[in-house]
C-alpha cells in the first residue's frame, strides 16, 4: 500500500503543486481581502451606532444640565434676591435675621433631585456672611478658581469642573457647580453677590455607565473644555485628563466624530459629541480591538471553513479520480457516457447549493442602529418640544415687572404734572397690557384675561391709528377656561396691521367672540379689512402644518398654532378664512375644555 502511494504521488506530484498555487494561494489571499474588509465595514458600522449612542447620552446630560439651568434663572429673576442683597446691611440685627431667613427659605425652595445645594456669596457686611452653610463672603469668592471666570462673563452662567466640595451634613462630595454673577438692577456696575449652584457627579455617572456598551468597562466621560474627566464611572479618575492634548485638540475641532489614533501603542477610537448647554464633550473612548473581537470567530470561521472544505473534498475527488482513470479510464468513460445518455445534458448545469458565512454581529449591530436611530427621532422630537417650551418661558420671563411698574409710573407723573391727559391715558392702558402679559409667570391664563389683554392692545392701536372700531365678546360659560398666554394678541394684531390698515380708506370693524364650541371652546377674530385671495389663504393653513409660509402674517399664526399644540397636546386646530375686500376671519377650535 505505501508502495502505491508514492508511486502516485510520483506521478501526480506536478498537480498538487499546480493546484496549491492555483486554487490554495488565490483562495488565502482572497480570505484576507474578504476579513480585512469586513473587519473595516463592522468597525465602522459599529462605529457610528456608538456614535449614536454617544450623542443619546449628549441629550440626556443636556437635559440634566439644562434644569440646573433653569433653577439658576428662577433664582436670578426673582425679586426677593435683589430686595435683600441690594439694601446696603442694616445696623439692625434683627433685619439681617429676617433677611437671612427669606434667603434660606428661597434657596430650599429650590434644591431638588438635581440640587446638592446653593451658595451666596454675599457683602461681607451682611451680619450672616460667615454663615458657610449657604452664605458666604465675597472676599472667600476671590479665593475661588472660578472667580476670574465667573466675572469676565459678566452675569452669563459658567460651569465649573467637577472638584471636591464641603457642603453642611454631606461632608466632602464630588460636584461640579454652575456659577453667575449677581449685580444691583439699579447700579448695574456693583457687584452684590454671587451664586453657585452645586451639582452632584452622581447625577451624571449613572447616565454614562448605562451607555456603556464595549467590553472594556468604564469607557464613556464627560469632558470640561481643558480635556479634564468631570464625570466617569470611575470616581477616582475624576480631574484627569483623558488624552493627550494633541488628540484633544484635534477633537475639539468638531462638534460630534469619530476620531481614530495610537494611544499607548494601540489603534483607540474616540466617538465624541458636544453638550449644548457648556461646550464641554462627551466621549466614548474604546480600544479598536473591542469592535471587531467579538466577531472575528464569526467573521473568519465561516470562510476559512468553507475553504478547507472545498480543498479536502478536492484533494479526496483528485486523488480517487486519478485512481479510478488509471485502473479503468476505458469503463469510466463508458459509464460516464452512458448516464449522459440516459439523464441528458442538463446535468451539465446542476450546481451544489453552496451557503456561504455571513457576520451575524453585523447584522445584530445594523438592525440595534436601526432601532437606536428611530428612538433617537423620538426622544429629539420630544427633547425639542421641551426646548420650545423652555425659550418661550425664558422669553416671558426676561421683563422685571417691578423696573417696569416704576418706569411706566414715572412715566405718567410727568405727563400728569405736564397736563397731558392723554398721554396719561395711554401709560395706564400700556401699564394693563404689560401686567397681563406677565400674569405673575403664569403660562396659561383664562379666557378672560386673555381677550382683556387684547382689549388694552386694542386700546393701544385705538390711540395710534383712530380710524377702526372693536368689539369683544365673551360667552360666561367659557370666562374661567385655560389658554396659552399671547393667543389671541397676534390674531388681531394681524387683522389691524394686514387687515384694516391695508384696506382702502384705513377704516374698519374688528370682532373678537368667544364662545363654547362642542366639547371645548372656540375664539374667533372677525375683520372687514383688505383680506387675501384664496389661494393666500389656503397656502398660509397648509403652512400651519408644517414650516411657516413666507408672508410675515404666516409666521405669527404658525408660532400661534406651535404653541396651541405644545399646550395642549396636539387637541386644537385653527380655520382661516378669506375673501379680497371682504375681511379675513381667523377661528382656534379647542376640542378639550382645560381643567379650572
Amino acid at each position: 500500500m505505501g508502495h502505491k502511494l508514492r508511486l502516485l504521488w510520483a506521478a501526480y506530484r506536478k498537480i498538487v503543486y499546480v493546484y496549491l498555487l492555483l486554487v490554495l494561494l488565490p483562495a488565502c489571499a482572497l480570505l484576507y481581502v474578504y476579513f480585512h474588509k469586513a473587519s473595516a465595514e463592522l468597525e465602522r458600522q459599529v462605529a457610528e451606532s456608538m456614535l449614536r449612542a454617544v450623542e443619546q447620552v449628549r441629550i440626556n446630560v443636556d437635559y440634566r444640565l439644562s434644569i440646573v439651568l433653569e433653577v439658576s434663572d428662577s433664582l436670578i429673576l426673582n425679586e426677593l434676591l435683589y430686595d435683600n442683597l441690594a439694601e446696603p446691611a442694616s445696623g439692625y440685627r434683627f433685619d439681617q435675621v429676617m433677611e437671612q431667613r427669606n434667603l434660606a427659605s428661597l434657596i430650599k425652595s429650590l434644591k431638588g433631585h438635581d440640587i446638592l445645594g446653593i451658595k451666596l456669596y454675599v457683602p461681607d457686611d451682611k451680619l450672616y456672611a460667615r454663615e458657610h452653610v449657604h452664605f458666604f463672603g465675597l472676599s472667600e469668592a476671590r479665593a475661588q478658581p472660578w472667580y476670574g471666570d465667573v466675572m469676565a462673563r459678566s452675569g452669563a452662567a459658567y460651569w465649573v469642573s467637577t472638584r471636591p466640595q464641603l457642603y453642611g451634613a454631606a461632608g466632602e462630595v464630588q460636584a461640579l457647580s454652575l456659577a453667575r454673577l449677581i449685580r444691583d438692577p439699579q447700579r448695574f456696575e456693583r457687584v452684590i453677590g454671587i451664586m453657585e449652584i452645586l451639582v452632584p457627579e452622581t447625577n451624571y455617572a449613572p447616565i454614562l455607565s448605562g451607555a456603556e456598551f464595549a467590553d472594556d468597562a468604564e469607557a464613556m466621560y464627560i469632558l470640561d473644555r481643558a480635556g479634564r474627566i468631570v464625570s466617569h464611572s470611575g470616581a477616582s479618575r475624576i480631574g484627569e485628563r483623558l488624552l493627550p492634548q494633541p488628540q484633544f485638540a484635534e477633537m475639539t475641532s468638531g462638534r460630534s466624530g469619530i476620531l481614530r489614533f495610537a494611544h499607548r501603542g494601540e489603534p483607540y477610537l474616540a466617538i465624541y459629541d458636544t453638550l449644548q448647554q457648556n461646550g464641554w464633550k462627551t466621549v466614548s473612548f474604546v480600544p479598536a480591538r473591542a469592535i471587531s473581537r467579538p466577531d472575528w470567530a464569526t467573521s473568519f470561521a465561516s470562510p476559512l471553513v468553507l475553504i478547507l472544505s472545498f480543498l479536502l473534498l478536492f484533494i479526496l475527488a483528485a486523488f480517487l479520480v486519478f485512481a479510478y482513470v488509471t485502473d479503468g479510464m476505458v469503463a469510466r468513460l463508458r459509464q460516464i457516457t452512458s448516464r449522459l445518455r440516459l439523464r441528458g445534458a442538463e446535468t451539465v448545469g446542476e450546481r451544489i447549493a453552496n451557503r456561504r458565512g455571513v457576520i451575524l454581529r453585523l447584522e445584530q449591530s445594523v438592525a440595534h442602529m436601526l432601532t437606536t436611530h428611530e428612538q433617537l427621532v423620538a426622544d429629539h422630537y420630544e427633547t425639542r418640544m421641551k426646548e420650545r417650551e423652555a425659550q418661550l418661558r425664558a422669553l416671558q420671563a426676561q421683563i422685571n415687572p417691578h423696573f417696569l411698574y416704576n418706569a411706566l409710573d414715572t412715566i405718567n407723573w410727568m405727563a400728569l404734572t405736564r397736563g397731558a391727559s392723554d398721554i396719561s391715558r395711554m401709560l395706564n392702558t400700556l401699564a394693563q397690557y404689560f401686567r397681563l402679559t406677565l400674569s405673575k409667570g403664569r403660562d396659561l391664563v383664562t379666557v378672560e384675561d386673555e381677550l382683556n389683554l387684547a382689549r388694552a392692545y386694542l386700546d393701544i392701536q385705538q390711540h395710534r391709528f383712530d380710524n377702526f372700531t372693536f368689539e369683544l365678546e365673551l360667552d360666561p360659560a367659557v370666562r374661567e377656561c385655560r389658554i396659552p398666554k399671547l393667543t389671541v394678541q397676534p390674531l388681531v394684531e394681524n387683522a389691524v396691521l394686514h387687515g384694516i390698515q391695508r384696506k382702502e380708506g384705513h377704516t374698519g370693524r374688528l370682532l373678537v367672540h368667544a364662545y363654547a364650541s362642542g366639547a371645548g371652546y372656540a375664539i374667533r377674530v372677525r375683520d372687514d379689512g383688505a383680506g387675501m385671495p384664496a389661494e393666500q389663504a389656503e397656502r398660509l393653513t397648509s403652512g400651519l402644518q408644517g414650516a411657516p409660509g413666507p408672508a410675515p402674517a404666516g409666521y405669527g399664526l404658525y408660532n400661534v398654532m406651535e404653541r396651541l399644540r405644545i399646550y395642549t397636546h396636539g387637541r386644537c386646530r385653527m380655520q382661516l378664512d378669506s375673501a379680497p375686500d371682504v375681511g379675513t376671519t381667523v377661528t382656534i377650535f379647542v376640542d378639550r375644555l382645560p381643567e379650572r
